[in-house]
């Protein structure tokens, strides 16, 4: 994660820049002496300064093609993190897919499973910039095999379940900040609110070093 402050900038001898390692080893930097410990949450996300945030996907469960994103409350925009090129890893394989409900775990195989080495997601890390003083929200929409149903969850609705913090290192098996999603919908075994539909990590280490003269 890392803050962009030009004020903080112009004092660049008397303050640090914060090297910041997502669970994946990208770098990222804070250019403000300020403490990274901000968590995501299912509220509104604003930051007072300028902040990139780096995503690793983990894993996806169920049948529907997902894409999940960031929404600028502010300004209406939308963002991508990731997006599935196919529902999950064995489509069109004609491999027959168990269904498991309330599995909330990344050890399953055999629920529909969707990861970034079989093809499902694309990209394993993604970054988005949040500007200062701007409200942000997550969202999920996934579109069934047929197409004919779509659904979209907010995080502020609290279909997403957050564990951890940007700058909280590794704790058990998660690094920063993860994000849990349900989907909200009824598939393959009913209601099951699993909270593994779409799973990402957020952040990870904050290190500190000293700010390089500004020429």
């Amino acid at each position: 994660m890392r803050n962009n402050n030009k004020h903080g900038r112009d004092r660049a001898s008397q303050m640090q820049w914060l090297l910041g390692a997502v669970a994946a080893g990208v770098m990222g930097s804070l250019t403000t002496p300020v403490q990274a410990q901000e968590a995501l949450g299912n509220q509104v996300i604003q930051f007072p300064v300028d902040t990139t945030v780096e995503f690793e996907f983990l894993q996806s469960h169920g049948s529907y093609l997902a894409t999940l994103g960031v929404r600028n409350e502010t300004t209406g925009e939308e963002s991508v993190l990731f997006r599935e090129v196919k529902p999950y890893d064995a489509f069109g394989m004609g491999q027959t897919q168990s269904s498991s409900r309330g599995r909330d775990d990344l050890g399953s195989r055999t629920d529909f499973v969707g990861t970034v080495d079989g093809g499902t997601v694309s990209n394993r890390l993604s970054e988005f910039t949040f500007k200062a003083n701007n409200r942000y929200v997550f969202f999920l929409e996934s579109v069934s095999p047929t197409g004919q149903t779509r659904r979209g969850v907010l995080s502020t609705q609290n279909f997403a379940r957050f564990f951890g913090s940007l700058d909280s290192g590794r704790q058990g098996d998660i690094t920063g900040n993860r994000i849990s999603w349900e989907d909200g919908g009824q598939v393959e075994v009913g209601n099951d609110g699993d909270y593994d539909d779409f799973v990402i990590e957020a952040g990870g280490y904050l290190i500190d070093v000293n700010c390089p003269p500004i020429q």
